[in-house]
């Protein structure tokens, strides 16, 4: 029994139904440069959801470890972690501008290290080719974690949205591209079995 092509591997059964993947990669792809403009909105929906998400794990932990945890020696800190995820959620969704705030001031000292390291990393493998890069993208993140803090908390109200935004836009993008292949492998499939048809 012959192989399939390598590109039918790749694709299968994705070959028969990529208006899907397509329709998908459409809507990222709006709700995306929506959030471009709307960069506050999604940022409070965002915070929203984590927190709710937050809320219910920490409930589903909480009763687990209640209700069927007896003997378990961590039962203890399995309650006390559940009880400070619930604390955390619950602060998430009644205060979304305040968390946001907060995440936006984590992220801008993250990215302050993060770059700090990766341009130390970059110039220690100066001999090599591309380093440069390496501490170009090292001087970016830093740069972008100080204008965080620079402008927190007004930054705040946008960062966590934009960031959103942007992954719907590049998750979009790629899903439109995946399924144009897909649609591709798709006819020249068609054809072959129309070839061999007639």
């Amino acid at each position: 029994m012959s192989r399939p092509p390598y590109s039918v591997q790749l694709f299968g059964s994705l070959t028969r139904y990529w208006p899907g993947l397509l329709a998908v990669g459409v809507l990222y792809l709006i709700g995306g440069s929506i959030g471009l403009f709307a960069s506050v909105a999604y940022t409070i929906g965002a915070v929203l959801v984590a927190g709710a998400l937050l809320v219910a794990a920490s409930v589903l932990k909480l009763y687990s470890a209640v209700f069927h945890g007896a003997g378990w020696k961590g039962r203890s800190i399995a309650v006390l972690t559940a009880l400070m995820y619930l604390a955390s959620g619950a602060l998430m969704v009644l205060q979304p501008l305040a968390a946001a705030a907060w995440l936006t001031l984590i992220m801008g000292g993250f990215l302050l290290a993060v770059g700090f390291m990766r341009a130390v990393n970059g110039v220690q493998h100066r001999p090599e080719q591309g380093w440069g890069w390496v501490v170009a993208g090292g001087v970016f993140s830093m740069l972008f974690g100080l204008y965080l803090l620079a402008s927190w908390p007004v930054s705040a109200l946008w960062l966590i949205g934009l960031a959103v935004s942007f992954e719907l836009i590049f998750d979009g993008w790629a899903a439109v591209f995946i399924a144009l292949a897909a649609r591709r492998v798709h006819a020249e499939i068609s054809k072959q079995e129309q070839g061999k048809a007639s």
